[in-house]
């Protein structure tokens, strides 16, 4: 975005900084920070930020951009607001596991340090340059004090400083001490215990970062994802992520027909003591940025949780492709399907 000039590039360039300017200040100053990072987390994260503000603003939303929430530290990216319906909205970017080598040996280590020291993974994501030197043991501090008052909680905030002059800024994200995830997730960061996993567990891990942090509310919640991985995130990958892995039954004896089901490991499907683990989550959010042969398209799908405690109406999204649950229990797409090409 700082450093190409080759058409359609310009005009892409144009369009997020327009939006950039909709964004009251000091948030608007920090976003620009993040606009030019060279760094990918930052950079594509404050994307999907920009285009959820920009959508919500010009369909006559209020937005609320990291409102405080009584009764927890973490503050979600939106609360956005039309006549009586309110929504808490929370932004995810999930990278790639080669951008790892975009940070630092010095991050990687600290965030090892952490999660052998606390029993619980901690995630450290560079939003911006780094100093030729960190100050490891004041932000090792810093991250103890949070993470030992709050052990039972997903804790998510940044962290911003100046050492020697030269200021940084880290987004800090730690699990619960009683994670039932069997491994850390190793989205778009540094954690311990780097591991290669398939695109559709990546988005469950991304999500499951996401949906404790606010507990139990009585506002409906969406998740927003930007998925920019090697391979592109197709729908067939979102739905394992949400409705569970493909299997296929392949019969022994009898009438050689192949049925498929899906594990009960999806998003909104897996179960804790009877009941579904995500009910609190409304709805996920798919946001697409593509290329064309002389321009830049922005897409956005959303899949509705047929066991969310509070539905979202359709209707608060027209013309927006939508997963629902239909007559006959099968799911189905209205307003369209989206765009996999």
């Amino acid at each position: 975005m700082t450093v190409h000039d080759e058409p359609p590039l310009p005009a892409a360039r144009q369009e997020f900084l327009s939006w950039l300017a909709e964004v009251p200040e000091p948030l608007q100053s920090k976003w620009r920070g993040r606009l030019k990072s060279d760094l990918n987390h930052p950079h594509l994260s404050v994307r999907l930020e920009l285009y959820l503000h920009h959508y919500f603003k010009s369909a006559g939303w209020a937005v609320e951009i990291e409102p405080e929430l009584s009764g927890t530290p973490n503050s979600p990216d939106f609360r956005i607001t039309h006549d009586a319906d309110s929504i808490l909205v929370e932004a995810k970017t999930v990278l790639d596991e080669q951008t790892i080598t975009q940070e630092t040996q010095r991050s990687r280590q600290l965030a090892d340090n952490l999660t052998s020291s606390l029993s619980r993974d901690v995630i450290i994501q560079p939003l911006s340059g780094l100093p030729s030197s960190l100050p490891t043991k004041k932000i090792r501090d810093q991250i103890e004090q949070r993470a030992r008052t709050q052990t039972q909680e997903i804790l998510e905030f940044d962290l911003s400083d100046v050492h020697q002059g030269t200021p940084y800024s880290l987004k800090i994200i730690i699990l619960p001490r009683a994670s039932d995830s069997p491994e850390p997730g190793a989205i778009g960061g540094t954690i311990s215990g780097v591991h290669t996993i398939t695109i559709g567990r990546r988005i469950r891990d991304a999500l499951e970062q996401k949906a404790g942090k606010y507990g139990l509310m009585d506002t409906p919640f969406i998740i927003a994802l930007y998925v920019e991985t090697m391979f592109p995130a197709h729908t067939e990958y979102e739905l394992d992520a949400l409705f569970g892995d493909r299997e296929w039954l392949v019969p022994t004896r009898g009438v050689r027909v192949v049925t498929e089901r899906r594990k009960p490991n999806g998003f909104f499907i897996s179960v804790r003591e009877g009941r579904r683990r995500h009910e609190q989550v409304s709805a996920v959010l798919f946001y697409r940025f593509k290329w064309l042969e002389d321009r830049h398209v922005h897409l956005a799908h959303i899949y509705h949780n047929p066991f969310a405690l509070r539905p979202l109406n359709t209707d608060l999204f027209p013309g927006v492709p939508q997963m629902v649950l239909g007559d006959g229990g099968t799911l189905k797409w209205i307003n369209g399907e989206p765009d996999d090409a």
